[in-house]
């Protein structure tokens, strides 16, 4: 965490330049499930700002119990053909720093209410890996998670989404799959 303010600080000092909205919602609340895994994560902006704040919290139906982490970012506002970016550092509840790119764009061209997001994150760590949310799930041993989604909104406030996830090679193979999403917009 100590890397995150300065990180932050950086991003925020580079989008001095206003951007138009490009109409994503990013106050979400998502309920996850890939195989025997559930995921709740919650992400809300900071009033009149870019950065977002969230909290996750995944359980795979065993007895290790669950894992949760918190998270920061900040989205660039279509970056191009209106592309958001978001930048963010995650702190998980063991301590490992985790970092992601997302990209999201509305994919109203091809149909209404569609959504398409690209996504990356890992720790900096070369020794071992970490168990982190990313994309819905969380990754056992990774170092890296990326993941595809396409989602549907249904209206301003509900989506269902399915995404696609792949961890590294060092992984948890059973990590990898088809990872099924419900969101609510507040």
């Amino acid at each position: 965490m100590k890397h995150t303010l300065p990180l932050l600080a950086l991003v925020a000092a580079a989008s001095a330049q206003t951007a138009p909205a490009s109409g994503l919602n990013y106050d979400l609340l998502s309920v996850s499930r890939h195989q025997r895994q559930n995921t709740v994560a919650i992400q809300a902006t900071l009033k009149d700002t870019n950065f977002v704040v969230g909290a996750v919290t995944s359980n795979d139906n065993e007895t290790e119990g669950a894992d949760s982490q918190i998270n920061i970012g900040y989205i660039f506002k279509n970056v191009t053909n209106g592309i958001d970016a978001t930048v963010g550092v995650s702190q998980t509840a063991y301590d490992a720093t985790v970092y992601s790119v997302v990209l999201r764009r509305q994919w109203n061209e091809v149909y209404q209410g569609l959504e398409i997001s690209l996504g990356y994150a890992g720790t900096l760590s070369s020794q071992t890996g970490s168990d982190f949310s990313f994309g819905g799930t969380t990754g056992d041993n990774a170092k890296t998670l990326t993941y595809v989604e396409l989602a549907y909104n249904v209206n301003k406030t509900f989506a269902v989404a399915v995404g696609l996830v792949k961890p590294d090679s060092e992984a948890n193979d059973k990590d990898r799959g088809t990872v099924f999403s419900v969101r609510a917009g507040f």
